[in-house]
């Protein structure tokens, strides 16, 4: 030690002398020298770390030498030049007479206004507005009713004739339905071991066409078929319903006739066929084309089950005892609990006890309740059963009790409409006694029934639990089932719900008109989950083949981080796509019950005795023959909604009894494209209206509580102002103001509610009233000329079977045909049945007068404004080539070209802006009269779950700007709205030519600050944070399509967080209630067992597992010291020596390719809460006086000023200051909401999910039909209790059978004999 230090002490001494003497060489002048060179290295130094952002230190010494140089002031680092607010202020005035300046040149509003001198003025009133919707709707709903109830009717008719179908006949199979069959000559064995040939089915092609209006290839020359999967058709009980039920087709065509606008009739048989009109090929009705079984039975469809009879409580006990564990049972018990929660509606209240010495729900939060029967609540508990386990005994009679003891709470619930019947399904494997007594007991008024379901094997051991489960469910008016198979489950969920018909049909009298909710056509939730595994199979090939091009390229560090932030930001940031690129015909439906003629029959069974002799009984029968029903489809439903009567800002909302919705502007059914989210039919009301003020998710303010209540509950109409949030543009802006909401109850079961704007509500209208045939003329001759465009999705005129490519050229079909016929009828929905086809002019079509008659107008008034030549010159134009526009409320839009030398983009088609009633720009202008609104079209960053799969692009006219202003004519009110679209980079242009001046002096630091993106960037925002032009860099570059806008608070964050703190912008939360998930498949759940007890397990594991060792070791010792050595080697031994080694090579060959990091993380799509925030400028007095505050680099790090005359503002951000605080929230950004409910690891997310939805009791009002309850006393003669009898035996023929024994037993001692 003391050596070393002696070694560093000679070390120093050495260094210090050395210096010494090079100070004292040094001369003045190679002082200045070094100097010199240092400060010329500072230089360099310096430059380089401005780019880092980091502030230089200034050399002030080199040696401790008095210096007799001095540092030129010149070179010291002056303080950062800020830009000024008047210097802003110049900027924003020069952009804003740019703007106004083009738009006075192109747009030519004056003339505009000169053409519409006949208008009148008209206030916008909600309340008429939604009466005339429910109205239309109300209409709608009646026909089709009126529909339903004639298949009905004539259904009842046919099945009471019983006739017997020929030998010969063949039915008319929905699969494959144009396409010509073969003969099957193989032979389908059904479970009753008979053996048939399918030889009941028609082999003929059917010919179909391809029909828009059905969406489907069909024929209306006849009706077709389709057959649940667990049904064979051919059995001759079938075959008989087949038969009679090909009478259906008179009424149906008939129907069809009378009523063109008509969607699918059908009429689903309680036997599990459904036979629709028109004939469709079924494959067309599917989406989804997928290789798999056809799983669709319409006997378990919301609208076939709602028409029997519901609400129900039905309570499913499943065993959950040792016995039950690794055993088949438990799989048969979950599917008859899967099947059973399908086949419920939303209306039906359910849980699901698992019961052993305890009872309990697998959801927490679901104990001493019931929950509604949707889907999200049902994928909850399927979700949670497999991870229970199965131990301990069964305590029946605390089960039976504490059973009872829910479904009697429950009809105490205020929360809930109270339900019709109550049922309990037991599902276990043995019964040790008879409880009849107890439950009689505990439901003296007999109001529940109990369905017992033995999970019971043939071959196993035999107890007691067939005669106390006969006994059981026969007392309380249910039904003993086994369940031997899984394949018996649909059949014993059919036979429940039969039962639970009963009291329906027995009263033989009244019939239910039932209005289904909103559904896809015939998709079903299992095969969207088996849709989403084969993604993530292609998923897997498509990293398996990567893997063989280059595994270093898959497989380096940042490859993997990008696959990894692929997948976590599309769960966390919600970066999935919500486009609907398929449509999956999204429906409601009018349904009506059939009866069965049938009201006794008798019912037989074979005795469990020796001479397996028979017993009949006779016993009243009350079931359903099954439902008609028809479909109205969506899409169909928006044509008698008056939307172009709601203005800007306004629409209309459809809601059923439960508050659920079914018609809304931002329901988002679908994701990643074509699947549909597992929550698409419980959204509520306020899911999607939501309140202005913020709030945590799914706690809802008190006072939209009560509005709530107002609305779905206590009153059938009415009308209040709420202060809320207006969503919009795919839930990427919202806007904050006070709005009206007006409502009316139809049928007493759906709502429709119109909501409007608190503004201004007077709007100039065309005083002409009817579509007469001098307005046709005129608007002939001027829309014949010119281009214009109407609103897709809205009804002007249109033939029911679209006949013309384009709407236009149909608009301009019926403004001609009104034009020559002086008696045109409005509508035309007869539909004749003829084999020569029909002309143009006999084609069913309906009109809307009303709208008819205002774009007529408008055209003629907008005429002179579209006479100049359809391509304008517009070189001299700054913002390049452009489109100027019109829009009216009308759907009704006209444009002109304006066409410039342009290096970046030629003007897009002006019909892509046909929506521009309903357009964001539309009702941003309206919002901001008079203001110029500058509109940036802004969308969420889309993501499909397929790495190889592009991304989806946004259309062309999401691109570019728009810069709109609303067209008033003096004090008559708002004629619509005029502007122009151009391409977003001459604004850059623009925006750069303005603030990035060019410096003439040599040393820039004695010019003036400029938005170079040096230390000054200068962007121009919209009144929501979002960029509308920035100074780019390279102007040659394409526009960025993800995301397709930046936000201030990503691009700026230091300058945001400094518009936060000081009240300019103020932040705001879109909750987004319809988000997905993505779980992990293998979902892990970590149990809060003690530590203490899972030690104790690993070591008994491990004691275990040294004696298995040491076993199988001995073992092996064993065997080598007895053995004989063979050193002999066959040619078979050879061959199995060769195939090992080369199946090793292969082996190893695969392994060196296969690495574990190349496999997909599995997941599953779940239903989950989002939160998306956004930006808010303030425009008070106070906030805008602190937006005009002067920069002062870090403290203010901007300068930023209003543009005049705009929405805009014009922003300089000092980029030297980096920002060093919490991050901001992006809008970009749709987080997933973390539910705090403590339960995190312990609960799966799907059950967790659900405690979060149902954390707030939203409460629903009962179904409009009439409730049919379970009557204990009138069903006394449907039990089947007690002994079964032996039928009497015949006298004569017992006699004749003695004297046959007889003579048999003597000729056989004779044959002995002799």
């Amino acid at each position: 030690m003391q050596f070393k230090s002696l070694i560093l002490l000679l070390i120093c001494f050495q260094i210090t002398i050395v210096k010494c003497k090079t100070s004292t060489a040094l001369g003045s002048d190679n002082l200045d020298n070094i100097k010199k060179s240092l400060e010329e290295h500072q230089k360099e130094l310096t430059a380089a770390k401005n780019k880092s952002k980091s502030i230089p230190k200034e050399i002030t010494n080199v040696v401790k030498v008095k210096l007799k140089a001095v540092v030129p002031s010149n070179n010291v680092k002056d303080e950062p030049k800020m830009i000024s607010v008047k210097q802003l202020e110049e900027w924003a005035k020069e952009i804003s007479d740019k703007l106004l300046e083009h738009e006075n040149h192109i747009v030519r509003r004056e003339l505009l206004l000169k053409g519409f001198g006949d208008l009148r003025s008209e206030l916008r009133n909600g309340s008429v507005i939604v009466e005339q919707a429910a109205e239309s709707i109300r209409d709608l709903l009646l026909r089709r009713t009126k529909a339903a109830e004639s298949i009905m009717r004539k259904a009842e008719e046919l099945a009471k004739m019983k006739i017997q179908p020929p030998p010969n006949y063949t039915y008319t199979l929905s699969k494959d339905l144009d396409q010509w069959k073969m003969e099957d000559t193989k032979w389908r064995q059904d479970r009753r071991n008979f053996t048939f040939p399918l030889k009941c089915r028609n082999l003929n092609k059917v010919k179909t066409y391809q029909s828009a209006h059905f969406d489907a290839g069909v024929s209306v020359d006849t009706s077709s078929v389709h057959v649940a999967i667990e049904l064979f058709d051919c059995d001759p009980r079938i075959v008989e319903a087949l038969y009679w039920s090909e009478g259906l087709l008179s009424t149906f065509k008939e129907n069809y006739a009378h009523d063109a606008t008509l969607d699918f009739q059908y009429m689903c048989s309680a036997k599990g066929f459904l036979r629709h009109y028109p004939a469709a090929v079924w494959e067309d009705m599917f989406k989804l084309k997928l290789s798999v079984e056809d799983i669709y039975d319409c006997r378990l469809r919301p609208w076939y089950v709602s028409a029997s009879g519901a609400p129900r409580d039905v309570l499913i006990l499943l065993d959950a005892s040792g016995s039950m564990k690794n055993s088949s049972n438990q799989l048969i018990a979950e599917k008859l609990t899967l099947t059973l929660l399908s086949a419920l509606t939303d209306d039906d209240q359910v849980n699901v006890l698992r019961f052993n010495v305890t009872v309990r729900s697998p959801i927490t939060c679901f104990n001493n309740e019931l929950v509604s029967a949707n889907h999200v609540n049902s994928a909850a508990i399927m979700a949670t059963l497999n991870h229970y386990k199965m131990c301990n005994e069964t305590k029946m009679k605390d089960v039976l009790k504490y059973a009872v003891r829910l479904l009697q709470k429950q009809r105490g619930s205020r929360d809930r409409p109270g339900s019709c019947q109550q049922a309990i399904v037991l599902v276990t494997d043995s019964l040790y006694d008879n409880y009849t007594e107890l439950l009689n007991h505990l439901d003296p008024d007999g109001r529940i029934r109990l369905f017992v379901m033995w999970l019971h094997d043939p071959y196993g051991l035999r107890d007691s639990t067939r005669t106390y489960g006969e006994a059981l469910s026969c007392g309380l008016d249910g039904y003993f089932a086994e369940l031997i198979t899984a394949s018996d489950v649909t059949e014993q969920v059919m036979r429940i719900l039969r039962v639970l018909e009963r009291p329906l049909v027995a009263q033989r009298k009244e019939r239910l008109r039932v209005y289904s909710d909103i559904y896809a056509r015939v998709e079903d939730p299992r095969r969207l989950e088996y849709y989403w595994r084969q993604k993530e199979n292609a998923e897997q090939v498509y990293r398996y083949k990567e893997l063989r091009k280059n595994k270093a390229n898959l497989l380096n560090q940042s490859q993997m981080y990008k696959d990894y932030m692929r997948q976590l930001n599309l769960d966390n940031s919600g970066y999935y796509y919500e486009g609907e690129d398929l449509n999956y015909r999204l429906q409601i439906s009018v349904s009506v019950p059939v009866f069965d003629h049938t009201t006794i029959e008798n019912i037989t069974i074979t005795l469990n005795e020796e001479k397996q002799r028979n017993s009949t009984r006779t016993y009243p029968v009350n079931r359903l023959l099954g439902v008609a029903g028809v479909d109205i489809p969506i899409d169909h439903l928006k044509l008698y909604i008056p939307y172009y009567q709601l203005g800007p800002g306004g629409f209309f909302i459809l809601l059923d009894h439960r508050g659920n919705v079914v018609l809304h502007d931002n329901f988002k059914p679908v994701f990643d494209g074509d699947i549909l989210k597992p929550g698409y039919r419980t959204v509520d009301f306020l899911d999607l209206e939501q309140a202005a003020s913020d709030h945590l998710p799914r706690e809802y303010p008190k006072e939209w509580l009560e509005f709530r209540k107002a609305l779905i509950i206590d009153h059938p109409e009415g009308n209040k102002t709420m202060h809320s949030k207006y969503i919009y543009e795919e839930g990427m802006r919202g806007m904050l103001e006070m709005r009206e909401y007006h409502w009316k109850r139809i049928l007493d079961h759906y709502t429709a509610v119109v909501v409007l704007p608190k503004r201004e509500g007077r709007r100039a209208v065309p005083s002409a009233r009817h579509f007469t045939q001098q307005l046709a003329k005129e608007a002939y001759l001027t829309m014949s000329e010119t281009d214009f465009s109407l609103h897709p999705d809205w009804l002007y005129c249109r033939h029911v079977e679209p006949h013309f490519d384009t709407q236009k050229d149909e608009i301009l079909y019926f403004i001609k045909r009104r034009k020559n016929e002086a008696h045109f009828q409005m509508q035309n929905l007869k539909h004749s049945f003829s084999p020569i086809p029909p002309t143009l002019q006999e084609m069913p079509y309906q009109c809307n007068e009303e709208l008819m008659t205002r774009i007529s107008m408008e055209a003629i008034a907008t005429a002179k404004w579209s006479e100049i030549d359809e391509y304008q010159d517009c070189s001299t134009c700054q913002l390049g080539s452009v489109i100027a526009f019109f829009a009216s409320e009308s759907g009704f839009s006209r444009w002109q070209y304006y066409e410039a030398t342009s290096p970046h983009a030629l003007p897009p088609p002006g019909a892509l802006w046909s929506r521009g009633a309903t357009e964001a720009w539309f009702v941003r202008a309206a919002a901001a009269t008079p203001s110029l609104v500058i509109h940036a079209p802004v969308a969420p960053i889309r993501r499909l779950r397929n790495s190889d799969a592009p991304i989806p692009q946004v259309s062309e006219h999401k691109i570019w700007l728009t810069a709109a202003r609303v067209l008033e004519y003096s004090h008559k009110g708002m004629i619509g709205v005029a502007g122009f679209h151009f391409y977003p980079r001459h604004l850059d242009d623009l925006l750069k030519t303005i603030t990035n001046i060019h410096c003439t002096e040599e040393d820039e630091t004695k010019c003036e600050p400029r938005c170079d993106n040096k230390e000054w960037a200068c962007v121009l925002i919209d009144d929501e944070g979002w960029v509308v032009a920035k100074v780019r860099e390279d102007l040659d570059n394409d526009i960025e399509t993800e995301p397709l806008r930046e936000h201030l608070a990503n691009l700026h964050p230091a300058a945001m967080t400094a518009l936060l703190n000081a009240s300019v912008f103020k932040l705001h939360w879109i909750h987004d209630y319809q988000g997905v998930c993505f779980p992990p498949e293998d979902e892990k759940i970590h149990a809060a067992a003690p530590i203490l007890a899972s030690i104790l397990r690993s070591l008994w594991s491990s004691v275990k597992l040294i004696f298995h060792v040491t076993r199988e070791l001995m073992t092996l010792l064993f065997i080598l010291n007895t053995g004989n050595t063979v050193t002999a080697e066959t040619e078979a031994e050879k061959e199995k020596r060769r195939r090992r080694l080369q199946k090793d090579y292969e082996r190893e060959k695969y392994e060196r390719l296969y690495d574990p990091r190349v496999l997909v993380n599995r997941t599953r799509f779940a239903a989950c809460d989002r939160s998306r925030p956004f930006y808010q400028l303030q425009r008070t007095a106070k906030s805008m006086e602190a937006l005009r505050r002067e920069a002062s680099a870090c403290r203010w790090p901007l300068a930023a000023v209003p543009v005049p005359g705009t929405n805009l503002v014009l922003l300089a951000a000092y980029t030297a200051c980096p920002h060093r605080a919490r991050p901001l929230n992006s809008p970009l950004v749709n987080e997933r909401v973390e539910m705090t409910d403590g339960r995190a690891g312990l609960d799966p997310s799907a059950s967790r999910l659900a405690c979060w939805r149902n954390r707030v009791t939203l409460p629903s009002r009962p179904p409009h039909v009439q409730c049919y309850p379970h009557n204990y006393t009138y069903e006394e003669g449907y039990r089947q209790c007690g002994p079964w009898v032996p039928d009497p035996e015949n006298r004569a023929n017992n006699v004749f059978t003695s004297n046959n024994l007889l003579l048999f037993i003597s000729l056989s001692v004779k044959i002995i004999i002799f």
